[in-house]
């Protein structure tokens, strides 16, 4: 975990994000006036999108300080904290909605992205919405010899290293949705996405809701 915040400190400033935000399928489950988070939210990328189709009440938390610095200096007005990771600094059911966009590719340890949602769970209000955009395994050349080292390194099918020092993952979608196993799922669509260093990857979008 300490290997990722210096990774993303350090490099995630001078990065550009590009798992995509699919506003409309957002749009269509949540009103404008809802309470929103986004868990992972870097630079405040869709919180901007948010902001500018007419959302109001937006909080943005990411353990990047660098990045969350970054976003308030192009966009003041955003409400966005850094914070050291863990339990989440507000009260149960706190909001009506929440994103992770390329959340869950930057924490590699299931244990650690089932700790992540435990908490999501926590803040979001009975009947609440979470909106997930992730990558998925790929099977071209390039990331299945990055997949054989990774394995051979952390034990798990699916980790590889970037070029620049980043520890990243790609899942299985079973994986995927046995960790959204509690929630209903209102959409789950594969897709393929450009990463942030210029490749394609296979990648999915989830709409998805609490139990009441």
């Amino acid at each position: 975990m300490e290997g990722q915040r210096t990774y993303w400190t350090e490099k995630g400033p001078d990065k550009t994000f590009t798992t995509p935000f699919n506003i409309d399928l957002f749009s269509a489950h949540v009103p404008r006036d809802a309470r929103i988070l986004d868990f992972g939210c870097g630079y405040g990328r869709s919180l901007v999108q948010l902001r500018d189709s007419g959302f109001t009440d937006l909080t943005g938390i990411d353990f990047s300080e660098p990045l969350v610095r970054r976003g308030l200096a192009d966009n003041p007005d955003l409400n966005m904290t850094a914070y050291e990771g863990g339990p989440l600094p507000y009260e149960a059911n706190a909001f009506d909605a929440a994103l992770m966009l390329g959340v869950f590719t930057c924490i590699i340890e299931t244990r650690k992205q089932a700790q992540a949602l435990i908490e999501l769970k926590r803040v979001l209000r009975p009947g609440g919405y979470l909106y997930v955009t992730d990558f998925l395994l790929n099977r071209d050349k390039r990331n299945l010899d990055r997949y054989r080292i990774g394995q051979e390194k952390h034990s798990i099918y699916g980790i590889f290293e970037t070029s620049d020092g980043g520890v990243m993952r790609h899942h299985d979608r079973n994986h995927m949705e046995a960790l959204f196993f509690d929630f209903e799922t209102l959409a789950f669509e594969e897709a393929v996405f450009e990463t942030m260093h210029g490749h394609q990857s296979q990648g999915f979008i989830a709409m998805l809701r609490m139990p009441e």
